[in-house]
């Protein structure tokens, strides 16, 4: 059988179903974390740079979520590229994400 290599294994098409659905959600989480991270290649070559790359777009979307109470998507994270390497102005970036600037 193509699901489990087995020839004798059987599966009710509920459960590949089921299984294919699970799949196709987590190849999305991985898209929009590439789409979070911006970048086609990764800007370290060790498993720990790498880990540390991933771990600080995790961060960053995270929150972005709270501050902004919803998933950040890829024009939010260009904008915030574009903020930091000085391309963009904070007015520009805040009014894109849709928060108010905190005066004090």
């Amino acid at each position: 059988m193509l699901v489990t290599g087995e020839p004798r294994a059987e599966l009710g098409a509920e459960l590949v179903a089921l299984i294919y659905g699970y799949r196709w959600r987590i190849e999305l989480s991985f898209k929009w974390l590439k789409c979070l991270l911006g970048c086609r290649h990764w800007l370290a070559e060790s498993p720990r740079g790498v880990a540390l790359q991933v771990y600080g777009a995790l961060i960053a979307a995270l929150l972005l979520l709270r501050s902004t109470g919803r998933r950040p998507g890829k024009r939010a994270m260009e904008m915030i590229r574009f903020y930091l390497v000085g391309t963009a102005a904070l007015e520009e970036l805040t009014r894109l994400l849709g928060i108010e600037k905190k005066r004090g």
